[in-house]
């Protein structure tokens, strides 16, 4: 009599949300596949509609493709991951965001030799050569360059890896918003030393590279960080509120050129870019402030 030996679970699942991004999801996924294993899933939720769902499934059959008929935004995408996967830890990456060689093992042993709840790794700019799209990553990202010394304040999901038990105990990611869904998440650990960095452990974020695209995504962050400021104890968080809101650009220029002090090159970036980066500054506190006005009303008319 045979007996049936049960499958093997995977440790890690890698979750990727997507939507209309199959040019660089496919850069993503061939970044990915050396390293996955036995002991490694990768989840793509595609919401792009369920016939590009089945494309990319077809495409790509070692992929697990959850199709989703309407648009989904990324905390419920990467939600319907963790819940679908199998893995005792989660990594998370987004579809705009190739990691580097080694990349998973490198999280892994961080998040190891820490004891962390999650791990945030480094971003490096995947559009060195583009003025705008160095722009936009300046403004995103310059907290987690792989320059970065000490712990982070908060993680990206473009690059996170998560035990599944800190995860499902946070009740994971916010579905209501967006971007800033992953700061919620991740501040918390942040502020009892549960969040480490691994700065041997990179991807290569590719930005918005058109002037109104950028402008339109800081916009949507700066009214999205005021949201954040009213649900985690975020850094600075009294810039988002009058009348601090009125030198907060100017702060955060100033914060940023710190930020880069040591990092001579990317300093100078700064300086060239400095007329694309205040109007992606004042965008963004244009956001915060339509965001207040909104809150406010919402306030008003609950009394």
């Amino acid at each position: 009599m045979s007996t049936c030996t049960p499958a093997r679970r995977p440790r890690v699942s890698v979750i990727i949300p997507a939507y209309q991004a199959r040019g660089t999801l496919l850069r993503v996924l061939d970044a990915v596949r050396p390293q996955v294993d036995a002991d490694v899933e990768v989840l793509v939720i595609e919401s792009s509609g369920l016939v590009e769902a089945s494309a990319l499934e077809r495409a790509q059959p070692w992929v697990r493709v959850i199709g989703l008929a309407s648009r989904a935004l990324p905390g419920a995408a990467r939600n319907l991951g963790a819940r679908a996967a199998s893995g005792t830890r989660l990594a998370f990456l987004d579809a705009d965001a190739p990691p580097g060689p080694h990349w998973l093992a490198r999280l892994e042993a961080r998040l190891d030799d820490s004891g962390a709840s999650a791990v945030a790794g480094s971003i490096h700019n995947g559009t060195p050569h583009n003025a705008i799209g160095t722009a936009s990553y300046l403004l995103e990202f310059s907290e987690l360059t792989p320059e970065r010394r000490g712990p982070p304040q908060h993680g990206a999901t473009c690059n996170l890896l998560v035990k599944r038990h800190a995860f499902e105990a946070a009740g994971g990611f916010c579905e209501d918003v967006w971007p800033g869904e992953d700061t919620i998440l991740t501040v918390p650990w942040a502020r009892s030393k549960r969040l480490v960095f691994a700065a041997d452990a990179p991807v290569w974020h590719l930005n918005r590279t058109r002037l109104d695209d950028l402008l339109s995504h800081q916009y949507r962050l700066g009214r999205s960080f005021a949201t954040v400021c009213d649900r985690v104890d975020v850094p600075y968080d009294r810039f988002s509120r009058w009348p601090l809101l009125t030198v907060a650009p100017a702060l955060r220029f100033g914060a940023l050129g710190m930020r880069l002090l040591r990092q001579r090159h990317m300093l100078r970036k700064v300086l060239e870019l400095s007329p694309v980066l205040a109007l992606g500054l004042t965008a963004w506190a244009v956001g915060v402030a339509a965001e207040r006005r909104e809150l406010s009303r919402t306030c008003r008319g609950q009394r």
